[in-house]
């Protein structure tokens, strides 16, 4: 007997072809990723010439990149050519009510943000920079040794150095004589000292305080003292 002939299995249908993508769909595609490209490209060129060496081509196109850079994309670094600190800051500040019939203790701005920053794996922008800032890139920046304003952006940043102050005063003022409410005065101490150089880490450094004279709090009414003449304590 002759074996039966098996039929050949019924193969499974084609998968239906995907439409082609339309011409204008591929181009817009092609602008948006060059467009990106150029755009990362542009703004790590940009990024770099902030942070290197000022150089012919930084300086040419200082303007555009000034323009760029600033505020959303500031560098507080720099490339090749570190700049670390050379001295170290201690700012301090105390408060009184109208014409000084009460005044506090000094308080240690600088030392609060130590305690902070102290064993602290992640420290903060604010702890570590504020107001450092705030009194080397500002307040320094606008005024002279006798603080005199010598930039249109001097009371702006003698007002950033307040309210930052304030901040931090106000919730301790009240247990030292002076309700926040009642706050009309602030002076500030300053303490320079510089870092011992690297061949003498023990050497002892001379610090330097600069005291900034007694204002009033408010930038709407400034003066150095009271109608009277009375000075603080």
């Amino acid at each position: 007997m002759s074996e039966p002939i098996e039929e050949p299995a019924a193969s499974a249908p084609d998968p239906p072809r995907q439409a082609p993508r339309p011409w204008w769909s591929r181009a817009v595609l092609g602008v948006a990723v060059l467009g990106i490209s150029f755009l990362a490209l542009y703004h790590l060129t940009i990024t770099f010439l902030t942070n290197s060496p000022t150089n012919t081509v930084s300086t040419r196109l200082a303007t555009p990149i000034a323009k760029w850079v600033y505020p959303w994309f500031e560098q507080n670094w720099r490339l090749f050519a570190p700049n670390p600190m050379s001295q170290n800051f201690t700012v301090e500040a105390r408060v009184s009510t109208d014409c000084y019939s009460s005044v506090t203790p000094w308080y240690n701005l600088s030392q609060m943000d130590y305690d902070t920053i102290l064993h602290n794996p992640f420290p903060g922008h604010l702890e570590q920079n504020e107001l450092r800032r705030a009194w080397t890139d500002a307040y320094l920046t606008t005024h002279d040794s006798s603080d005199v304003g010598t930039s249109g952006r001097a009371e702006m940043t003698r007002q950033y150095l307040v309210n930052i102050a304030m901040q931090r005063i106000q919730p301790r003022s009240a247990k030292d004589g002076v309700p926040p409410g009642k706050i009309m005065n602030i002076e500030f101490r300053v303490t320079t000292t510089d870092i011992a150089p690297a061949d003498a880490p023990n050497q002892v450094q001379q610090p330097a305080v600069h005291i900034i004279p007694w204002r009033q709090v408010s930038p709407d009414a400034v003066s150095y003292g009271c109608p009277n003449g009375s000075v603080a304590p």
